[in-house]
């Protein structure tokens, strides 16, 4: 009976360790994916705060971007958007899109009271499957991401960037800035 006992504990053992390394490869296996696919920036749909589709052959060709998952009650998204609105004519060569999952309403109250809806280069969307994070690995509010011109990705952030990183980013990558 000992001997039973002692065989069935070491087989489980080794499956539950067989069954923890073959999770671990596939996650780093999922993580690979995505940091390959966000190289450049990956296919998407959200809607306008206007219900109009809003992809990525929506964005200006040949333009750096900077897309922000964020949240309206975030504090962190809330100083980051305060810092973007005092820099935003530095903004002016650069497509901003905000995106959440929250309501259309919520967002574009959001929108209106940091004072930037009225940019054409500022674009707030919403995401209303929530495809953002795992499109984008999105694992934290604020996430920000920025693309140079080439819709190539220059850098990831998970938390809040102040707009002065942001644009020091775009200046110290080669990004074209000469309007800036």
């Amino acid at each position: 009976m000992k001997t039973y006992l002692k065989t069935t504990t070491i087989v489980l053992v080794i499956l539950l360790l067989c069954f923890m390394g073959y999770k671990v490869v596939n996650k780093i296996q999922q993580k690979t994916k995505v940091i390959e696919t966000l190289k450049t920036i990956p296919r998407f749909s959200f809607e306008t705060l206007d219900n109009e589709t809003f992809t990525k052959s929506d964005l200006v060709l040949n333009r750096t971007t900077v897309f922000i998952y964020f949240n309206t009650e975030c504090n962190y998204c809330q100083n980051e958007a305060i810092s973007i609105k005092q820099s935003i004519d530095e903004f002016k060569n650069t497509q901003l899109i905000f995106v959440s999952s929250e309501t259309k309403e919520t967002i574009k109250t959001f929108s209106e009271f940091y004072k930037l809806n009225t940019y054409d280069y500022v674009n707030f969307l919403f995401d209303s499957q929530d495809d953002f994070s795992s499109r984008f690995d999105a694992t934290s509010i604020p996430y920000v991401l920025i693309y140079d011109e080439n819709q190539a990705l220059v850098k990831r952030h998970k938390g809040q960037l102040k707009a002065e990183v942001i644009l020091k980013t775009l200046k110290s990558n080669s990004i074209n800035l000469s309007n800036y």
